[in-house]
């Protein structure tokens, strides 16, 4: 993880306030753990831990204000698959990144946590159950009627004749099935602003965590990095109005 200071120069846009420019500090905390798309979409590799802490300390004077950016490539997996047995299946999975200030997410603009990332995967088929040779893979077992067919992978009794142990037993073909797997590596930037109390250390939070997972997914994040840097607000008012 690296961490830099400095001091730098903003220039930004507000909706009814502008960020001016100033002579604050600058802040920031990464990583370069990288996520990658391997074999079968498996997702490998990102950053360990959900979060990072940056410090920084703010000048005095009205209107200041710090400008938080955490920018992350995230990556999602989901694999859904139906097949004679299975006629629907569906995964969800998403990332969401929050910031606090000084332990709070309360006055963050324009909300303290934002989905970076979120999906949902869903594929149904009742074509398998109309495909006789998804249903027909024989067991070699002689059977008269289905109780005949104790093995629960061959339920059923193909007995056309109705004679005695005429028929054999067979269950659902495993080969008849469709499988979706989809993987996706998106970048992100998002800036958070946060009005302060000026003349004193702050501790700047980012964190991000999995939210909505069901089916077979998985997720990562990496490269990544939060910036933060102090800036001054202007207008009659002194504050920001979002």
């Amino acid at each position: 993880m690296n961490v830099f200071r400095g001091t730098g120069l903003i220039l930004a846009l507000g909706a009814g306030a502008c960020l001016a420019q100033s002579n604050g500090n600058f802040s920031a905390t990464g990583s370069g753990a990288a996520c990658a798309i391997g074999a079968n979409g498996a997702l490998s590799g990102g950053i360990v831990g959900n979060s990072f802490v940056t410090n920084i300390s703010t000048s005095g004077g009205q209107g200041v204000t710090l400008d938080i950016r955490p920018s992350f490539v995230t990556g999602l997996f989901t694999d859904t698959k139906i097949s004679t047995t299975v006629p629907s299946a569906s995964s969800e999975v998403g990332i969401q990144v929050c910031v606090t200030v000084d332990g709070s997410g309360a006055g963050v603009l324009p909300a303290s946590c934002v989905i970076y990332d979120e999906r949902f995967q869903q594929i149904s088929s009742q074509l398998f159950s109309q495909l006789s040779a998804c249903t027909m893979l024989s067991s070699g077992v002689a059977c008269t009627t289905n109780a005949d067919c104790t093995n629960p992978s061959f339920p059923t009794c193909n007995n056309t004749t109705g004679n005695a142990l005429a028929g054999v037993c067979v269950g659902p073909n495993p080969s008849c099935n469709f499988e979706l797997i989809l993987s996706t590596l998106s970048a992100h930037s998002f800036d958070f602003v946060v009005p302060v109390d000026n003349k004193k250390a702050h501790t700047v939070n980012t964190t991000w965590n999995v939210i909505n997972a069901s089916g077979n997914q998985a997720a990562c994040i990496g490269p990544g990095i939060t910036t933060v840097t102090q800036v001054k607000t202007f207008n009659n008012s002194g504050t920001l109005t979002f």
